[in-house]
């Protein structure tokens, strides 16, 4: 019994070292392979970089630049990955991105269609980088597959905003009305400002989170063509929406008429008169200076904050934060008086 038990025991531990050897064999081999992949796409890199940079910086024709294989396709995409990092002329980026639909266009179409989808995620990453245009058929039929990832689906739609596609607003009114705010703005920060007009035109049929996303745009952007929009957004709206046309107008610096903002600095919502209290910095209006003083020596930290920063934006800011820092018994307002005087200091 005992010899069939170290019979046993031996078969066992044989079938496992044998599975151990096989394994690190595999290993090994398939290491030599990565390494042998390795070298070949960085010998390629190293023959072809100089007539790459001859293509994208001064023009040359790109004919007979081949990759049919994947080694030269590997290698011709991290040479433009590392080249459209640098670029900023936009001759040269157009040559990149005609070099990369020359070259990797039929690449990236197979890789689309792949089961694997860091395949599918890879291939997205470029071609918006590349930006390649010429395959904007194949992202949007991506689009429409119904297993598509979140993340996918979001990556995919931001290709389309860059790539200006006209049905960009019925995908997302229709489609995709359930993304959250940020997923929205970073569609609608690639958008040029013929398309950004139909999003604006739409604004009452949209979503929340697509109407924050659309004015928090108009606020990153400054945009002051969107100014009597905005306008006529706060005075429509209420809530968040309102508190987000105010705060976009804050950053374009001008309004029709201040009087209607100078009653919110006065307002019980904190958000109020901290967003009010940017505002009056940022058109100067010398009539809400005295409100801002007392606003310094508000409850919330983030309107004194913004009181302080508003007095410091004046022309006699610093003599009005110097005199709120001697003669005030508010420790609290001291203390942010002190800080936006030493601001940058």
């Amino acid at each position: 019994m005992i010899n069939q038990e170290i019979l046993f025991l031996s078969i066992l531990t044989s079938s496992l070292m044998c599975l151990l050897f096989l394994l690190l064999l595999y290993l090994i081999i398939r290491k030599s392979k990565e390494i042998k992949t390795r070298r070949e796409i960085e010998s390629y890199k190293n023959k072809i970089n100089n007539q790459i940079f001859s293509i994208i910086a001064q023009g040359q024709v790109f004919r007979g630049m081949g990759c049919e294989t994947a080694i030269k396709q590997r290698a011709m995409e991290e040479l433009l990955s590392r080249y459209v990092k640098i670029l900023e002329g936009e001759e040269e980026k157009k040559r990149l991105s005609d070099l990369a639909t020359h070259c990797l266009q039929g690449y990236y179409q197979k890789r689309l269609k792949s089961k694997r989808w860091s395949y599918r995620m890879n291939a997205l990453y470029h071609i918006e980088d590349f930006h390649m245009t010429k395959l904007l058929n194949e992202v949007v039929l991506l689009s429409k597959k119904k297993k598509l990832s979140h993340q996918e689906m979001i990556h995919v739609l931001r290709i389309l905003a860059s790539f200006q596609f006209k049905d960009l607003l019925d995908l997302l009114l229709n489609h995709y009305h359930y993304l959250s705010e940020y997923e929205n703005r970073g569609i609608l920060m690639r958008l040029n400002q013929d398309l950004f007009d139909q999003f604006v035109l739409s604004f009452h049929k949209s979503t929340p989170p697509l109407q924050f996303a659309i004015l928090d745009v108009i606020s990153l952007n400054k945009a002051i063509k969107y100014r009597v929009f905005t306008e006529n957004i706060y005075l429509t709206y209420k809530g968040e929406v309102k508190l987000r046309a105010l705060k976009a107008l804050s950053e374009i610096g001008y309004v029709r008429n201040i009087e209607p903002y100078l009653q919110l600095l006065y307002s019980p919502n904190w958000q109020e008169r901290m967003v009010a209290a940017k505002l009056i910095g940022s058109v100067k209006e010398e009539k809400g200076i005295p409100r801002l003083i007392e606003l310094l020596h508000d409850q919330v930290w983030w309107v004194r904050s913004q009181a302080g920063q508003s007095i410091s934006q004046f022309p006699n800011g610093k003599a009005i934060l110097q005199s709120v820092l001697e003669t005030s018994k508010d420790a609290f307002a001291r203390d942010m008086a002190w800080d936006w005087l030493h601001k940058g200091v």
